[in-house]
C-alpha cells in the first residue's frame, strides 16, 4: 500500500509540474481562500474557546469523539490517547490546527521549523508552542519508509512529543503514529517535484517562513527599540567599518545613534546613511523563538 501511495504522489506531482505558472497560480488562489474561510471559522470559535471542528468546548474530553483539540489538554485526556487521535488525523491536519493555534498568542516565533535548527535526516521537523503547551513533530527516512524489522513500526510513521510546563507528558518513543494515505501522496509530491510543490500553512507561518529578503528587510526597516528583546522572533547585529583604509566619520556616527532614537527605530536601519563605510547585518533566530527539539544550535543569516 505504501509503494502504491507512493506512486500516487509522484503522478501528483508530474501533474503540477505540466501545469503552467498561470494555472498554478489559479490553484493556489483558491487554496489560499479556502484556507482563509477555514481560518476565519477557527478564529471565531477558538476566541469563544469552542473548537471548531466538533463545536464543542476546548474543556471536553470525550472518548467516543477524537478530536484534536484533545492536545490542548482538557480534563480527561491521557497520553494513551494520542493513538485514537492519531488514527484520525493526519499530521499535517494536526500541525496546521497547532500552527492557527499557535499564532493566536504570537505569530511565527511559537513555530520553528527552521531547517538549520534541527537535524540533517528529518522529512518533517517541528517545535510548535502555546502557552504552557509544547508540541513537536518529527519524521526520518527511516520512518517514511517504516522499519522493516520491527513489529509496531513498519508502516511509514512520525514521531510526536508533547510537553506541559516544560514536563514530558508524551515522548518521541512512546507511539509510532501512521501517516494518513493523504499525507504520504503530499510527501511523496513534495519529494518528486520541490520546486513545483511546496507544503504551505496559510496563516499557520512559521520562521522558516520569515527567513526571506522581503521579510527580514521589514524587519530591519520597521524594528523598535522599545521592543522586549528577550521576547524577539530576531536577533539582529550590525558591523561597520571604515572603506579604503579611511575612519569612521564619529560626528557622523553620532548624529546617527541620535536620529535612531529620535525615531525610535534601530540603529541598523540607518547604518546606510553613514558616509564612506560599508555595513553588513546578521539575522538569526531572537530569543523569543521557541527551540526545536531536539535542538542541533543556531545558526545566523547574512544579508
Amino acid at each position: 500500500m505504501s509503494e502504491e501511495l507512493r506512486n500516487k504522489g509522484k503522478e501528483f506531482a508530474d501533474f503540477i509540474e505540466g501545469l503552467s505558472e498561470e494555472e498554478i497560480s489559479v490553484g493556489n488562489e483558491a487554496e489560499f481562500q479556502r484556507a482563509e474561510l477555514e481560518h476565519k471559522k477557527f478564529k471565531e470559535a477558538f476566541h469563544k474557546d469552542i473548537c471548531y471542528l466538533c463545536e464543542k468546548s476546548h474543556l471536553s474530553f470525550s472518548k467516543k469523539n477524537p478530536c484534536i483539540h484533545w492536545l490542548l489538554k482538557p480534563k480527561g485526556f491521557k497520553k494513551k490517547h494520542f493513538s485514537e487521535l492519531s488514527e484520525k488525523y493526519g499530521i499535517f491536519q494536526i500541525q496546521s490546527y497547532l500552527r492557527w493555534v499557535a499564532n493566536e498568542d504570537a505569530f511565527a516565533k511559537n513555530i520553528n521549523d527552521l531547517t538549520e535548527e534541527g537535524t540533517s535526516n528529518k522529512i518533517i521537523e517541528v517545535t510548535i508552542k502555546y502557552k504552557n503547551l509544547e508540541w513537536s513533530f518529527s519524521c526520518a527516512e527511516s520512518d517514511y519508509i517504516g522499519h522493516a524489522k520491527s513489529k509496531h513500526s513498519k508502516h511509514p510513521h512520525y514521531h510526536f512529543q508533547m510537553r506541559i510546563d516544560e514536563r514530558p507528558f508524551i515522548n518521541f518513543n512512546d507511539f509510532h503514529p501512521p501517516l494518513s494515505k493523504m499525507d504520504v501522496i503530499n510527501l511523496e509530491a513534495i519529494r518528486s517535484s520541490p520546486n513545483k510543490v511546496k507544503q504551505r500553512f496559510s496563516f499557520g507561518e512559521g520562521m522558516s517562513d520569515m527567513f526571506n529578503d522581503e521579510i527580514i528587510e521589514h524587519v530591519l526597516d520597521s524594528s523598535s527599540v522599545g521592543e522586549n528583546d528577550g521576547e524577539s522572533a530576531f536577533s539582529i547585529d550590525s558591523m561597520v567599518h571604515a572603506n579604503d583604509g579611511g575612519t569612521l566619520d564619529g560626528d557622523a556616527l553620532y548624529n546617527l545613534i541620535e536620529e535612531a532614537k529620535e525615531k525610535g527605530v534601530t540603529i541598523t536601519s540607518l547604518l546606510h546613511k553613514l558616509p564612506n563605510s560599508t555595513s553588513k547585518v546578521i539575522v538569526s533566530p531572537g530569543p523569543g523563538v521557541v527551540e526545536q527539539a531536539p535542538r542541533s544550535g543556531r545558526k545566523k543569516t547574512e544579508v
